[in-house]
């Protein structure tokens, strides 16, 4: 990965890292990766693996394509949060997280619909 990439990568990751209120420590005693390895990370000096990437993915809110492609869009990063949520819900309570935001989601265009015609 470009030097410049890892820097971003880094930023990105401090940035969430820290809007979950963690410490580098704690995202270490969570995602088992060395706070040394996140340090690194954080600062742009280390390329991490697949497998680190997935480890700290599964902690901060960043899915692997955002950490891997800066230039998402906030559409797609939007749509990335929501696969997020569905990949960390219990595999027996996914059919009503489905349900309850389809029926969220229907209910909020409606709403849309109504103040466009005012």
């Amino acid at each position: 990965m470009p030097i410049d990439e890892l820097k971003e990568l880094g930023l990105k990751l401090k940035a969430t890292r820290k809007e979950k209120g963690l410490t580098q420590q704690e995202l270490s005693d969570i995602s088992h990766v060395s706070t040394k390895q996140i340090a690194n990370i954080e600062r742009g000096k280390m390329n991490p693996s697949y497998l680190i990437l997935k480890a700290l993915a599964k902690v901060v809110p960043l899915s692997l394509d955002s950490l891997l492609a800066p230039e998402i869009s906030p559409d797609d990063e939007g749509a990335n949060k929501m696969k997020i949520l569905y990949m960390n819900c219990p595999p027996e309570m996914r059919e009503t997280l489905l349900h309850q935001t389809q029926g969220l989601s229907e209910e909020l265009t409606e709403l849309s619909r109504k103040f466009e015609k005012e």
